[in-house]
């Protein structure tokens, strides 16, 4: 098989029945790639080309092989397109098959005692459901014998390619730029936090991955990465106006460390490697993205609803339940950020007493634009537990109406809430308790404020003690 292959390969190169000029790879300029969130990339490939005056056929070779060919956008001085063909039927033992179907072939069979070879002409009359080759006057399936083929068919190629006939007002080399869309490109954004022994700040680093699976490599190129929803229209076209997007965008240029520069572009986020990378097919790549090695933080420990807010209040005693663990920081200047963070995920990390990390939790983010408020769930405290039992239950007059005009049934009912810290140092926590339009807050022991529909308190348990909140809660029916 390898053999057949090998045979195929250089046959191509003194293949002469194609009156095209081939534009190799190795004629890159300058390339660009665009990665976008939903596997889209845009690739701006600029390259050198020996055109004739009038009628040109070019075949760029080395193009994605998963490029939309309706998006493609051709530009050089003098030139003008008529026609466009994407050529992806690649050499392969399946596809010469499929070309060689009802043809004649040469099978090469080893005898393994001897090791001497036989050379047979073969009919191939079928391949779909296996192989099987009329050989003289038997018929044989599956054959394992070596294949030899005796040229390659026409638009059989060995890479993907990018097929324009163009017509050039003048003669001699210049430079033409291929753009496209493409799928099979993606990227993420993940993120690396160190929470310090004072549980303030966070060192947060930022990194890139981008995977490369259009089977093209992109050798010595400029990166970008645009952050955003890019809408897309599926599946009955996939037209999409390429030229707007390939114009350079400059605004609110941001300095990112590693190397990495951000801007505005339109109503998205374009982040640029500043110098030139070689991103290969089937492969993952890591780029740093941003460096914070100080940027403020707060932990915080959180309770909800104790109390249902929704169905009966009968109930007497709610299950014990622990603290969720929540990691915020602002997205500013004064906390020592301010950058538009890409969605991702962000990973915690915090030092023991011997200075190993641990990893406490992750959580994902969205795209986050500059002042804007983080909020990370780690996950639930050990030593931070909570529970709640209503203590009375009280009928009230019925005082208030409802739609209808009609008396509405009040009561009252009265929780005891205990929060209880069994660490060695006091712990701030904040307990949110959601307030339907049937219920009200009548009165409280600790001093509470509105959020929406929720109270929110901000209550501190002693070390190795409890606190106990009460509430008055009256409800309708």
């Amino acid at each position: 098989m390898r053999k057949s292959l090998m045979f195929a390969v250089a046959f191509m190169s003194t293949f002469s029945v194609w009156a095209e000029t081939v534009v190799p790879a190795s004629a890159v300029k300058s390339l660009n790639v665009t990665v976008y969130n939903n596997g889209l990339g845009l690739i701006k490939d600029t390259r050198s080309v020996a055109f004739k005056k009038g009628d040109n056929t070019l075949s760029f070779t080395g193009v994605s092989a998963r490029i939309q060919p309706e998006t493609a956008l051709f530009s050089a001085d003098g030139v003008g397109v008529r026609e466009q063909n994407f050529n992806y039927d690649l050499i392969s033992r399946e596809s010469l098959l499929q070309k060689f179907l009802g043809k004649k072939i040469k099978v090469v069979s080893t005898n393994p005692a001897t090791g001497a070879e036989t050379v047979e002409t073969a009919e191939v009359l079928s391949v779909d459901a296996g192989l099987v080759l009329k050989i003289g006057d038997r018929i044989e399936t599956d054959s394992t014998a070596r294949l030899i083929f005796p040229d390659i068919p026409e638009n059989l190629r060995d890479k993907p390619t990018l097929t324009l006939d163009v017509v050039s007002d003048k003669e001699g080399p210049q430079t033409a730029t291929l753009g496209y869309l493409t799928d099979g490109l993606s990227w993420r954004a993940d993120y690396v936090a160190e929470l310090n022994d004072a549980e303030n700040a966070i060192a947060l680093n930022g990194w890139v991955t981008m995977t490369n699976e259009t089977g093209a490599d992109y050798i010595n190129a400029d990166v970008g990465f645009v952050a955003g929803t890019v809408n897309r229209v599926r599946p009955r076209a996939r037209k999409m106006q390429t030229k707007g997007m390939m114009l350079d965008a400059i605004s609110n240029s941001a300095v990112l460390s590693e190397g990495m520069r951000e801007e505005a572009l339109m109503d998205y986020h374009l982040y640029s490697l500043d110098r030139k990378t070689t991103i290969l097919s089937k492969q993952s790549k890591q780029l740093a993205l941003l460096s914070a090695p100080n940027a403020a933080a707060k932990k915080k420990y959180v309770f909800e609803n104790i109390v249902p807010p929704y169905g009966s209040l009968s109930g007497g005693v709610f299950d014990t339940r622990s603290a969720a663990v929540r990691l915020t920081f602002k997205n500013d200047k004064a906390s020592r950020l301010g950058l538009p963070l890409p969605e991702g995920t962000v990973r915690v990390y915090k030092a023991d007493s011997k200075g190993r990390l641990f990893f406490v939790g992750e959580d994902r983010i969205r795209h986050t634009p500059e002042n804007e408020t983080v909020g990370l769930s780690l996950g639930e405290a050990f030593d931070i537990t909570a529970s709640g039992k209503r203590t009375a239950f009280k009928k009230a007059a019925a005082t208030e109406m409802n739609s209808r005009l009609e008396p509405v049934a009040l009561s009252d009912s009265t929780f005891e809430i205990t929060f209880k810290n069994a660490k060695d140092k006091p712990a701030t926590i904040e307990y949110v308790q959601l307030f339907p339009d049937n219920r009200t807050l009548v009165s409280s022991s600790d001093k509470e404020k509105q959020d929406g529909r929720n109270k929110v308190w901000t209550l501190t348990v002693p070390a190795k003690g409890e606190k106990k909140l009460t509430l008055v809660i009256r409800s309708e029916k």
